[in-house]
């Protein structure tokens, strides 16, 4: 006799809910319980597959909202009895105004997304004017930040957008990022949430589930997020106060931990 398959529990979104897929299959109460499946659902092309058979048996789906993510394929099949948790995409695009994606970056065996995933259109820009990787390592933090973005404006019109998917979301994220981001040390690129917001992020996952979350720190679960820390430039951390900055700190760059001097210097030599 065939066993029945399993119901599914669903995660849709990008690599924040892959990172929650990862942490869900640590629940032995879910595990044991569901088959749980993550669909890759970032932006139009940038999908992964997902069989409608698996979402004919979908108890749970847990999906990410975002202001231009795709509808998720054959929402229809779902049965109508499916437990459907919205929860919103989460970026802190205001502590990195000047984020770009680089042209010089291409993919390569060691580094599937490039070596500098995260470009910066400062740096971009003073090469343009002709100097060197080291002039461009003295010169980066004593630009003047305001004459390429309001940095005030640009924060917030970002606070309203993630407003806004806190409003279409059962699980409101966005909110604490707003009220925190001063305090905490919540990103280490725009949308790469640190440790502390990852496990604030499952805890709220795992609540509206009502599920104990793992008591594991969620490592492991955040897969490759942590690899990269892009540089804050000082007059951002000085127009939002921010607590945890330390002119001294260093970013992580895979295996090293760079001051920010060498890791625009490196940044800007590449390519």
């Amino acid at each position: 006799m065939i066993k029945p398959a399993r119901p599914a529990l669903i995660v849709a979104g990008n690599c924040q809910a892959s990172f929650l897929w990862r942490a869900l299959k640590e629940s032995p109460q879910l595990s044991e319980q569901y088959d749980i499946l993550y669909f890759r659902n970032f932006r139009k092309g940038d999908q992964s597959d997902l069989a409608p058979e698996d979402l004919s048996r979908c108890a749970i789906l847990l999906e990410q909202i975002a202001h231009k993510a795709p509808e998720l394929p054959n929402k229809h099949l779902l049965p109508a009895n499916a437990h459907v948790v919205s929860f919103p995409i989460l970026w802190m695009n205001s502590l990195w105004p000047t984020a770009i994606k680089d042209p010089r970056n291409a993919p390569t065996e060691q580094h599937p997304a490039g070596p500098y995933p995260y470009g910066d259109r400062l740096v971009l820009r003073l090469l343009d004017d002709g100097l060197g990787p080291e002039e461009i390592a003295q010169q980066y933090a004593k630009v003047d930040l305001n004459q390429i973005v309001d940095l005030q404006r640009f924060h917030e019109i970002n606070v309203e957008k993630a407003r806004l998917l806190d409003a279409r979301a059962d699980v409101k994220l966005g909110a604490h990022v707003i009220e925190s981001f001063r305090d905490s040390r919540l990103f280490v690129t725009q949308n790469h949430p640190t440790m502390v917001m990852l496990r604030y992020i499952a805890d709220a996952v795992f609540a509206a589930l009502g599920v104990e979350p793992p008591q594991s720190d969620l490592a492991q679960a955040s897969g490759g997020m942590q690899h990269i820390h892009m540089p804050i430039h000082p007059q951002v951390a000085q127009h939002f106060q921010l607590e945890w900055y330390d002119e001294d700190m260093t970013y992580r760059y895979f295996g090293e931990h760079l001051s920010l001097r060498e890791f625009i210097r490196r940044y800007a030599a590449f390519g």
